[in-house]
């Protein structure tokens, strides 16, 4: 079984990204932890954590309806308490049948991302302690690829490295 430590945060497909902002900011009392001005993206916060919510702006808000990605929740993520917590539900995930189809970098923290058997997306993450006080003005929605494996076949590089490094 998979140790998560928490929710970790909700992304969300919006109509209006500044429809959006002001209701969470104004309404509810979030903060805006980033705001991507070249990616679109926006990250909002109630507290220490880097977001609890994360906000695009969907490509074609007056249908709601795109190839792939309809308005509404994009994906439900979980934070786990270590490293060495992330590589384990890696390995978890693999031993039950269930296919990890990306993997990614996120500067902060790094991530792995699959489908529940309804077909919601998924992401277990691990977050760099002090993300938010290293990155006070945002991280520039830096993403990077990084590979994943099937069950039998040898873990990724990356998740026997030390990370973060320092």
């Amino acid at each position: 079984m998979i140790r998560l430590k928490k929710l970790g945060h909700v992304q969300l497909r919006v109509a209006d990204l500044e429809r959006s902002k002001a209701f969470y900011r104004d309404v509810l009392g979030f903060r805006v932890a980033e705001q991507d001005p070249k990616h679109g993206d926006l990250f909002m916060t109630l507290g220490e954590d880097f977001h609890t919510l994360d906000f695009s702006q969907h490509p074609s808000p007056e249908t709601g309806q795109g190839p792939s990605r309809p308005l509404g929740v994009a994906h439900i993520a979980f934070q786990v308490s270590s490293y060495q917590a992330l590589r384990e539900a890696y390995c978890t995930l693999l031993e039950r049948g269930v296919p990890i189809d990306r993997a990614m970098d996120h500067v902060n923290q790094r991530s792995i991302y699959f489908l529940d058997p309804d077909g919601n997306r998924l992401e277990i993450y691990y977050e760099m302690p002090g993300a938010l006080q290293r990155f006070p003005e945002g991280r520039g929605d830096q993403n990077f690829e990084l590979a994943v494996t099937r069950a039998g076949e040898a873990l990724p590089d990356w998740l026997s490295e030390r990370w973060p490094a320092s």
